[in-house]
């Protein structure tokens, strides 16, 4: 048996079993916030998966965002124009403003937009491009700022010199 399956039935069981225990506790009347809290984070239901076509396609092992609880959490976005598929290969300053482009229309898409913005993540494979990158990022967000992270990586899909992913609420 592999890994995936062997493991699967086990976090099935976990959920149903933690979801039901919930359900009930809340039908009779018991409020255990433990439990409570437990449903609401495991269960399926609050997930939605965000797809758009004014962003590339995400690769079929993930969603470009989900929506959940209230917030929206966005997949990595690299600078590639959703119309011709392809890389903008005129600059970082330039993909990381095709990035965000993909961003906001992946969070207008889920009924939010870049003002909701709490915290974005980018990912650089040269600290080279920082300033290049922060000159196009700032013009993107207004005061206040999301929080941020920024970090270089060894290597990017397509090879990429930015990628950025956010999360945002509603």
């Amino acid at each position: 048996m592999d890994r995936k399956s062997s493991y699967a039935p086990t976090t099935a069981s976990y959920k149903s079993s933690s979801l039901s225990d919930a359900v009930s506790s809340a039908r009779l009347g018991n409020s255990d916030p433990s439990q409570a809290s437990t449903a609401t984070i495991r269960g399926d239901s609050a997930r939605k998966a965000v797809r758009t076509e004014n962003a590339p396609p995400p690769l079929p092992f993930f969603s470009q965002a989900i929506v959940c609880q209230g917030m929206v959490y966005c997949s990595g976005s690299i600078g590639m124009s959703p119309i011709t598929k392809q890389m903008v290969d005129t600059g970082v300053g330039d993909r990381t403003a095709q990035a965000l482009n993909n961003l906001s229309a992946v969070l207008e898409e889920a009924g939010s937009s870049l003002r909701n913005v709490v915290k974005v993540n980018i990912f650089l494979s040269d600290m080279t491009n920082f300033a290049a990158m922060n000159r196009v990022y700032d013009t993107f967000f207004e005061e206040p700022k999301p929080c941020r992270t920024c970090v270089a990586v060894k290597e990017l899909p397509m090879k990429t010199d930015v990628e950025i992913e956010c999360i945002a609420h509603l």
